[in-house]
Protein backbone atom coordinates (compact mmCIF):
# COMPACT_ATOMS: atom_id res chain seq x y z
CA UNK A 1 0.00 0.00 0.00
CA UNK A 2 1.07 3.71 -0.92
CA UNK A 3 0.23 6.77 0.91
CA UNK A 4 1.34 10.10 -0.81
CA UNK A 5 1.93 12.93 0.98
CA UNK A 6 1.15 16.42 -0.59
CA UNK A 7 1.69 20.03 1.02
CA UNK A 8 1.40 23.13 -1.79
CA UNK A 9 2.86 26.44 -1.28
CA UNK A 10 0.39 28.85 -3.18
CA UNK A 11 -0.04 32.66 -3.90
CA UNK A 12 -2.52 32.82 -2.01
CA UNK A 13 -5.02 30.88 0.16
CA UNK A 14 -7.86 30.58 -2.61
CA UNK A 15 -8.14 29.07 -6.01
CA UNK A 16 -9.69 31.63 -7.44
CA UNK A 17 -7.60 33.92 -7.02
CA UNK A 18 -4.11 32.87 -6.48
CA UNK A 19 -2.05 29.61 -8.04
CA UNK A 20 -0.38 26.58 -7.23
CA UNK A 21 3.83 27.65 -6.97
CA UNK A 22 5.16 24.52 -5.22
CA UNK A 23 3.86 21.25 -5.35
CA UNK A 24 6.24 18.82 -2.63
CA UNK A 25 5.22 15.19 -1.98
CA UNK A 26 6.66 12.36 -0.03
CA UNK A 27 5.65 8.52 -0.07
CA UNK A 28 4.77 5.70 2.68
CA UNK A 29 5.11 2.56 1.53
CA UNK A 30 3.80 -0.79 3.62
CA UNK A 31 6.37 -3.24 3.80
CA UNK A 32 5.97 -5.82 6.16
CA UNK A 33 4.81 -4.45 9.21
CA UNK A 34 6.47 -1.35 8.46
CA UNK A 35 5.62 1.89 6.93
CA UNK A 36 8.94 3.16 4.92
CA UNK A 37 9.16 6.74 4.20
CA UNK A 38 10.76 7.48 0.63
CA UNK A 39 12.43 10.79 -0.58
CA UNK A 40 11.02 13.88 -1.24
CA UNK A 41 9.68 15.15 -4.61
CA UNK A 42 9.64 18.40 -5.07
CA UNK A 43 8.66 20.91 -8.13
CA UNK A 44 8.67 24.41 -8.50
CA UNK A 45 5.97 26.09 -10.71
CA UNK A 46 6.22 29.28 -12.25
CA UNK A 47 3.69 32.04 -11.56
CA UNK A 48 1.94 33.75 -14.00
CA UNK A 49 1.70 37.11 -12.47
CA UNK A 50 5.32 39.14 -9.78
CA UNK A 51 4.74 37.61 -6.13
CA UNK A 52 3.32 39.54 -3.56
CA UNK A 53 5.43 40.70 -0.20
CA UNK A 54 3.02 39.08 1.73
CA UNK A 55 3.65 35.53 -0.12
CA UNK A 56 7.24 36.51 -0.17
CA UNK A 57 7.21 36.70 3.73
CA UNK A 58 5.76 32.83 3.94
CA UNK A 59 7.87 31.36 1.62
CA UNK A 60 10.80 33.07 1.12
CA UNK A 61 10.52 32.45 -2.92
CA UNK A 62 11.11 35.26 -4.65
CA UNK A 63 10.46 36.23 -8.52
CA UNK A 64 14.32 35.14 -9.70
CA UNK A 65 13.49 31.51 -8.10
CA UNK A 66 11.36 30.89 -11.14
CA UNK A 67 13.28 30.26 -14.54
CA UNK A 68 11.39 30.84 -17.67
CA UNK A 69 11.82 27.17 -18.09
CA UNK A 70 9.92 25.92 -15.45
CA UNK A 71 6.22 25.03 -16.38
CA UNK A 72 3.15 26.59 -14.95
CA UNK A 73 0.92 25.20 -12.59
CA UNK A 74 -2.70 23.57 -14.35
CA UNK A 75 -4.83 20.82 -13.66
CA UNK A 76 -3.11 18.69 -15.96
CA UNK A 77 0.64 19.13 -14.39
CA UNK A 78 -0.85 19.06 -11.06
CA UNK A 79 -2.75 16.10 -11.71
CA UNK A 80 0.47 14.04 -13.15
CA UNK A 81 2.06 15.28 -9.83
CA UNK A 82 -0.62 13.71 -7.72
CA UNK A 83 -1.15 10.23 -10.33
CA UNK A 84 2.66 10.15 -10.39
CA UNK A 85 3.66 6.35 -11.05
CA UNK A 86 3.79 4.56 -8.74
CA UNK A 87 -0.02 5.79 -8.06
CA UNK A 88 -0.52 5.90 -4.74
CA UNK A 89 -4.07 4.48 -2.73
CA UNK A 90 -4.48 6.93 -0.10
CA UNK A 91 -3.19 11.06 -0.71
CA UNK A 92 -2.70 13.12 2.74
CA UNK A 93 -1.87 16.39 3.64
CA UNK A 94 -1.83 17.88 7.31
CA UNK A 95 -4.65 20.46 6.11
CA UNK A 96 -6.88 18.62 3.80
CA UNK A 97 -9.03 21.51 3.27
CA UNK A 98 -6.50 23.81 2.16
CA UNK A 99 -4.85 21.83 -0.08
CA UNK A 100 -8.15 20.46 -1.98
CA UNK A 101 -9.23 23.76 -2.62
CA UNK A 102 -6.65 23.84 -5.38
CA UNK A 103 -6.58 19.39 -5.97
CA UNK A 104 -10.25 18.86 -6.88
CA UNK A 105 -11.43 14.98 -7.08
CA UNK A 106 -11.48 15.37 -11.09
CA UNK A 107 -7.60 16.40 -10.86
CA UNK A 108 -7.10 13.35 -8.35
CA UNK A 109 -9.95 11.11 -9.87
CA UNK A 110 -11.71 10.76 -6.07
CA UNK A 111 -8.75 9.32 -4.23
CA UNK A 112 -9.37 9.27 -0.31
CA UNK A 113 -7.89 11.70 1.66
CA UNK A 114 -6.16 11.48 5.29
CA UNK A 115 -5.47 15.03 7.00
CA UNK A 116 -2.89 13.93 10.04
CA UNK A 117 -4.49 17.62 11.34
CA UNK A 118 -7.58 16.39 11.97
CA UNK A 119 -5.96 12.67 13.22
CA UNK A 120 -3.96 14.66 15.39
CA UNK A 121 -6.25 16.19 17.49
CA UNK A 122 -8.39 13.04 18.07
CA UNK A 123 -5.43 10.96 18.95
CA UNK A 124 -2.97 13.66 20.71
CA UNK A 125 -5.90 15.70 22.56
CA UNK A 126 -2.98 16.97 25.00
CA UNK A 127 -0.99 18.67 22.17
CA UNK A 128 -0.49 22.29 22.77
CA UNK A 129 -2.14 22.94 19.23
CA UNK A 130 -1.97 20.78 16.14
CA UNK A 131 0.25 22.30 13.40
CA UNK A 132 2.88 20.20 11.89
CA UNK A 133 5.87 21.89 13.35
CA UNK A 134 4.17 22.20 16.92
CA UNK A 135 3.11 17.92 16.52
CA UNK A 136 6.57 18.28 15.27
CA UNK A 137 8.24 18.89 18.63
CA UNK A 138 5.51 17.77 20.65
CA UNK A 139 6.44 13.70 19.28
CA UNK A 140 9.63 14.43 19.51
CA UNK A 141 10.33 13.14 16.10
CA UNK A 142 13.67 12.73 14.94
CA UNK A 143 13.94 13.86 12.04
CA UNK A 144 17.03 15.21 9.48
CA UNK A 145 17.33 18.88 9.74
CA UNK A 146 18.70 20.20 6.27
CA UNK A 147 14.88 17.90 5.48
CA UNK A 148 13.05 19.55 7.36
CA UNK A 149 13.82 23.09 7.08
CA UNK A 150 12.61 25.56 6.00
CA UNK A 151 9.43 25.87 6.93
CA UNK A 152 6.55 26.74 4.39
CA UNK A 153 8.33 25.29 1.79
CA UNK A 154 6.12 22.62 0.21
CA UNK A 155 9.19 19.97 0.62
CA UNK A 156 10.18 20.16 4.04
CA UNK A 157 6.39 21.00 5.08
CA UNK A 158 5.80 17.27 3.13
CA UNK A 159 8.51 16.02 4.95
CA UNK A 160 7.55 17.07 8.37
CA UNK A 161 3.76 15.47 7.62
CA UNK A 162 4.92 12.69 6.56
CA UNK A 163 6.54 11.61 9.59
CA UNK A 164 3.40 13.01 12.16
CA UNK A 165 1.66 10.43 9.64
CA UNK A 166 3.83 7.11 10.31
CA UNK A 167 3.58 8.05 13.84
CA UNK A 168 -0.16 7.95 13.99
CA UNK A 169 0.32 4.81 11.42
CA UNK A 170 1.97 3.19 14.28
CA UNK A 171 -1.34 3.46 16.71
CA UNK A 172 -3.83 2.77 13.87
CA UNK A 173 -4.46 1.24 10.09
CA UNK A 174 -5.10 4.16 7.03
CA UNK A 175 -8.98 2.49 7.16
CA UNK A 176 -9.27 3.84 10.69
CA UNK A 177 -6.77 7.24 10.06
CA UNK A 178 -9.80 7.62 6.99
CA UNK A 179 -12.59 7.25 9.62
CA UNK A 180 -10.94 9.95 12.00
CA UNK A 181 -10.62 12.25 9.20
CA UNK A 182 -14.12 11.70 8.14
CA UNK A 183 -15.46 12.41 11.87
CA UNK A 184 -16.37 15.74 12.69
CA UNK A 185 -13.67 17.58 14.57
CA UNK A 186 -13.74 17.24 18.26
CA UNK A 187 -13.04 20.72 20.59
CA UNK A 188 -10.11 20.70 22.51
CA UNK A 189 -12.18 21.04 25.83
CA UNK A 190 -14.26 17.99 25.08
CA UNK A 191 -11.38 15.86 23.42
CA UNK A 192 -9.32 16.76 26.70
CA UNK A 193 -11.76 15.39 29.02
CA UNK A 194 -12.98 12.60 27.16
CA UNK A 195 -9.66 11.18 25.52
CA UNK A 196 -6.95 11.40 28.51
CA UNK A 197 -6.58 7.61 28.44
CA UNK A 198 -6.68 7.40 24.75
CA UNK A 199 -2.83 6.47 24.30
CA UNK A 200 -3.92 2.72 22.62
CA UNK A 201 -6.72 4.38 21.07
CA UNK A 202 -8.23 0.98 20.64
CA UNK A 203 -11.87 2.41 21.45
CA UNK A 204 -11.64 4.26 18.27
CA UNK A 205 -11.29 1.34 15.58
CA UNK A 206 -13.92 -1.11 17.05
Amino acid sequence: MRLRVIDLETSGAHPTASEVIEFGSVDLVLQGDTWLIEPVHTQLFKPKAPLTPETQAVHHLMDEDFSDELPTATPETLSALVRRNPVPDMLCAHHIAFERHFLTDTMTEGLPWLCTLRIGQKLWPDAPRHTNQILRYWLKLDLDRASASPAHRAGPDAYVTAHILQRQLALADPEALLRLTQTRHIRRGAALRAGRDMQRQEQLFT
